[in-house]
């Protein structure tokens, strides 16, 4: 590695430009010295649109080219969405740094109505997540889901447009892209619980690069990176795809104490959920734990 020069890599969607140059900023704040050349590559996610992540390989299509190319030396840290990464990914990889977190809430974005809750019977909502499929049609089964994949500016334009009545997307996403204005209702977590790691930025370094590791050190937020570990442990124990719908969020109530609440589910019918308070020392321990717990308790559902 030059240590003055660092190449960034990330996703061309304007979301991830925007996140990529908040990583940016961060170095330039507390490393002056160094440039940071950013790279953009185009993911197999981002090709292949036409058809449902899991269908084609899931989340993990959004960050494969661009950890082969960490891998391969042609870039010196990835940034990702926290919740595209799966649970588990190279073991010569590291991910020592996520930048303080945004909001992990999902919002409603419609031009005709003014929440979920005044949608008429039978109206047509837009999402390609199972996660939001399933708790959308336990809120209001009378909802008709329909797939919508494409960027966040892509997929606003639509519903803007008239393809269906409305869309959920996450918060973050949103305001990051600046299209705050374009949001009709937050939606509270006993409607839609986030996903894992949602809102956050995360980066990715070879493990063998230790002079990038010290520095990616230096821009984690702790309690950010304390947060997204539970939920990411949580996600590890149930073993979550994209064909999994999971929710976890995890946040702090007092200056070491947090907590975090799970949702594991089969379809709409069959959801079950957790809470749970912890010291943030126990945060990986009781994410996996809380994980455990639920897989087990959907399971009894089938006996």
């Amino acid at each position: 590695m030059n240590a003055s020069v660092i190449r960034l890599g990330t996703r061309g969607s304007m979301l991830a430009l925007v996140q990529a140059e908040e990583v940016e900023t961060a170095i330039a704040a507390h490393f002056p010295e160094v440039r940071v050349d950013i790279i953009k590559i185009k993911t197999s996610g981002d090709v292949k649109v036409d058809r449902p992540l899991c269908d084609i390989g899931g989340k993990g299509l959004f960050i494969k080219e661009i950890e082969e190319a960490l891998l391969a030396d042609k870039i010196d840290i990835a940034v990702h969405s926290a919740k595209d990464v799966p649970g588990f990914y190279s073991e010569n990889l590291d991910m020592p740094c996520v930048l303080k977190r945004r909001s992990p809430m999902d919002v409603f974005i419609s031009v005709k109505y003014k929440s979920l809750s005044t949608l008429p019977v039978g109206a047509k909502i837009c999402t390609s997540s199972i996660r939001r499929k399933v708790q959308l049609l336990a809120f209001r089964p009378d909802l008709e889901i329909t797939p919508m994949r494409g960027n966040v500016d892509t997929r606003i334009a639509k519903v803007q447009a008239g393809e269906c009545d409305g869309i959920v997307l996450a918060e973050a996403g949103v305001e990051r892209i600046s299209a705050r204005v374009a949001i009709t209702e937050i939606l509270h977590t006993d409607v839609m619980l986030g996903a894992v790691g949602q809102g956050a930025i995360c980066v990715q370094c070879r493990k063998s690069d230790e002079e990038i590791g010290h520095m990616l050190a230096k821009l984690n937020d702790h309690k950010s990176f304390m947060a997204v570990l539970a939920e990411r442990s949580f996600m590890k124990a149930v073993n979550g795809s994209c064909h999994t719908p999971l929710a976890a969020m995890a946040k702090y109530v007092d200056n070491d104490l947090m907590s975090m609440k799970c949702m594991l589910a089969r379809d709409s019918r069959a959801m079950v959920f957790a809470e749970r308070t912890f010291p943030e020392i126990d945060a990986e321990k009781v994410g996996f734990e809380m994980g455990m717990m639920l897989k087990d308790e959907l399971q009894l559902r089938d006996i």
